[in-house]
């Protein structure tokens, strides 16, 4: 009788852990999808949590977009929360979205971005979140420090 005990206790222990696992990837990005400007076509990079967190981290360098941007050239990309099939990513399926401004020889490269909205949709797909048209439509930006510059070169941005 204790061997069935251990048995369902280990089969218990097994089952939850799978359920927390599930919910616990679902909050995380499974992609960035950098496309437009100097690209010829999409660069798409599996992500990890701590990967690229420079790209939606809202928490960094007081987030206030500066007025400067305007003409600047930019990368724009998209944040795939949840858990998603490759082949399926499209910019206008993302709920997340920003743009890469390169840096220039006075200015440092900036970070723009969309709020990432997660009360709607599933788990596995949050609801896909329109594309801003212009900078008013992103909610926080901050300079690109050299070491997120490097991730975004590894990952294939040009002009970087």
């Amino acid at each position: 009788m204790n061997r069935l005990k251990y048995r369902l206790l280990l089969l218990g222990v097994t089952l939850l852990s799978l359920l927390a696992t599930k919910q616990l990837f679902a909050v995380g990005p499974s992609y960035v999808m950098f496309y437009g400007g100097q690209l010829e076509a999409p660069i798409i990079q599996a992500l990890s949590i701590e990967s690229a967190k420079f790209l939606w981290d809202p928490y960094r360098a007081g987030g206030t977009i500066p007025n400067s941007l305007e003409g600047r050239p930019y990368v724009k990309y998209a944040i795939f929360w949840g858990r998603w099939e490759k082949q399926s990513l499209t910019p206008e399926a993302a709920s997340q979205h920003g743009r890469l401004y390169l840096p220039t020889r006075s200015e440092p490269g900036m970070v723009v971005m969309t709020e990432a909205w997660m009360d709607d949709g599933s788990p596995d797909h949050p609801a896909a979140r329109p594309i801003p048209e212009d900078l008013k439509g992103f909610w926080k930006g901050w300079p690109a420090s050299a070491g997120d510059l490097a991730i975004a070169k590894r990952f294939g941005v040009p002009g970087l």
